[in-house]
């Protein structure tokens, strides 16, 4: 992986990033409008926020400094400063973008089938494979930091927050409330991300057999 590009294996719009981001070509072959201050400043965090990510998961939270984030990101060190004065508000803030990726992905192709159970069978497969995804070992990575940081707990606590909200907006639009619904009905997706997320951290000491089961009975279960 090149340091100062980005780690998403999806983000084919990162490699074009660095240098004059608002530079076009004087004959007009290869124009791209200016980006407004507010673009540019959107696209700097995102930088930032994405090699946050990347070195999280290739080299651990304990590993992870500012200065590499500014390098893999292609930024100088005080470009990381003014964006994010603190390492902990840095990685926090990646952990709402990181929610953001797995699940905005997510959304968008269960949302293209029209029949509840096929919605219902293809977001648990999309949520096994998120679970078992480089951007679950960057979520442990900070999970596991946090656990004696009180500023990162508490940061991490507050964007985990925020992105329960974001996974109940979205099962609510994906999965409207059925009628004879229990009160329970809306901790349904959070109840089934942390049976995913404790089966995929099993690795491969948890049985297939019973991982099959257990995946099958999800997209199955009746109300």
């Amino acid at each position: 992986m090149s340091r100062s590009g980005c780690f998403l294996d999806n983000d084919s719009r990162s490699a074009t990033i660095g240098g004059d981001m608002g530079a076009s070509s004087p004959t007009g072959t290869n124009f791209r409008p200016r980006l407004t201050q507010d673009e540019k400043t959107a696209e700097t965090r995102r930088r930032l926020l994405d090699a946050a990510i990347g070195c999280l998961i290739d080299r651990g939270y304990a590993n992870t400094t500012t200065s590499e984030i500014a390098e893999r990101a292609g930024l100088s060190r005080g470009a990381q400063l003014y964006h994010f004065p603190r390492k902990e508000e840095l990685l926090t803030s990646a952990v709402e973008h990181l929610y953001h990726l797995m699940f905005g992905e997510m959304k968008e192709k269960v949302s293209r089938l029209t029949n509840e159970d096929d919605r219902r069978a293809m977001a648990i497969d999309l949520m096994w494979e998120i679970a078992n995804g480089r951007f679950m070992t960057a979520w442990i990575e900070i999970c596991v930091a946090s656990r004696t940081d009180s500023f990162l707990r508490e940061s991490v606590s507050a964007a985990k927050d925020r992105a329960a909200e974001l996974i109940d907006r979205s099962f609510r639009e994906l999965f409207p409330r059925p009628a004879s619904a229990p009160g329970e009905y809306d901790l349904i997706p959070e109840i089934v991300l942390l049976i995913l997320q404790g089966m995929a951290l099993e690795g491969r000491a948890l049985n297939a057999e019973f991982t099959t089961r257990v995946l099958t009975a999800l997209k199955t279960f009746k109300l």
